[in-house]
């Protein structure tokens, strides 16, 4: 059971701060002491903040949306599923090149549709996740059109926020819900939000690796050279950290999972990551006009394609002391201000 099932306060009180969110999408925002009009937030291109996305361009998680259904059983339990045989497929062949980092041009193409390379599934969410792409690529194959096999821009929060409400949602939102409910220090709204929407554009990028795709990626979360040429295993593409990455990567390649075992890093992992949201949990969404949809904030996923307001708390330096330089540490509490009123944080 999930820490949003099974606290059904914590639910509900969510719940009405994003009710109370109706009236402000008409007459304006309020963060803290700060009022930011509606227009400010989608109307002023110099902003660059992208529109909230509803509709056919948002989750698709209402019964209008009908989804076709995932092939495979992922209801088999989280303890069973290192257990199983990942499916194979093959990958792809032949040299790949690379342009300066942060670059697009000619070789940019060869880049976003070259796959990571992973080594074979040792870890529960590593089976799960490779299974998954397995199964949208052999959907693919059978002619499923492609808007159906990577479904829609942004994933469900609504079946984050409450899992009971997944009914509608599509399989590229569903299984990173599903994921997430076995991480339970992984408690806070922002910081869920902000990994369930990475590792959605992440996967939907690796089913279907076209420009657009791989440009809404957050450059920093975008993989390495290194993660395009080396085996290893696939919960490190799911690092914020790309220095992280590439140490794990260039280190030990696949030995990475036998030097970090996956069961003992994530727990000091999601227990100190922070987005060091400065707001109030539940502004990282909107409601929709209609009270029925949730959307992510546009200024939050602003936030979260920053890597700077991504860190990592003490004891996870202190677990894994040969990964310091290779993430931004906050040696406070997250949102634990300093006595000049910020927030400490060693980069």
């Amino acid at each position: 059971m999930s820490v949003w099932q099974g606290d059904a306060a914590q639910i509900a009180q969510a719940s009405r701060n994003l009710k109370k969110q109706q009236h402000d999408l008409v007459h304006g925002l309020e963060f803290g002491s700060e009022n930011l009009a509606l227009e400010f937030l989608v109307d002023i291109p110099a902003q660059r903040i992208p529109r909230m996305q509803t509709g056919i361009n948002g989750a698709q998680d209402s019964a209008q949306f009908h989804h076709i259904p995932m092939k495979h059983d992922w209801t088999i339990p989280w303890s069973q599923l290192a257990s199983q045989p990942s499916l194979q497929y093959p990958s792809a062949q032949g040299e790949t090149r690379y342009p300066a980092e942060g670059s697009i041009g000619s070789e940019g193409s060869v880049v976003w549709s070259a796959p990571v390379q992973n080594c074979p599934a040792s870890n529960p969410l590593d089976s799960l996740m490779m299974d998954f792409l397995t199964e949208r690529r052999q959907r693919a194959a059978e002619g499923v059109p492609q808007q159906e096999i990577t479904g829609p821009r942004y994933p469900s929060v609504s079946s984050l926020l409450n899992p009971s409400k997944s009914l509608y949602a599509h399989p590229m939102s569903k299984v990173f819900t599903d994921i997430l409910t076995k991480f339970p220090d992984l408690s806070t709204l922002p910081e869920r939000v902000a990994v369930l929407y990475l590792m959605f554009l992440f996967m939907r990028w690796q089913v279907y690796p076209s420009r657009e795709n791989y440009l809404r990626i957050p450059g920093f979360f975008r993989p390495r050279p290194s993660q395009l040429s080396q085996l290893h295993p696939a919960w490190i593409d799911h690092l914020p950290f790309p220095a992280m990455r590439e140490f794990l990567v260039t280190k030990y390649g696949p030995r990475a999972q036998d030097e970090f075992p996956f069961e003992n890093f994530f727990i000091p992992f999601t227990t100190t990551l922070s987005l060091n949201w400065p707001y109030e949990d539940t502004d990282a969404l909107l409601q929709g006009p209609d009270g029925e949809e949730l959307m992510i904030n546009p200024v939050f996923e602003r936030h979260l394609g920053r890597l700077e307001n991504w860190t990592l708390g003490n004891a996870f330096h202190q677990t894994f002391p040969e990964l310091a330089g290779t993430y931004n540490l906050r040696s406070s509490s997250p949102r634990e201000p300093t006595r000049d009123g910020g927030d400490t944080v060693a980069l």
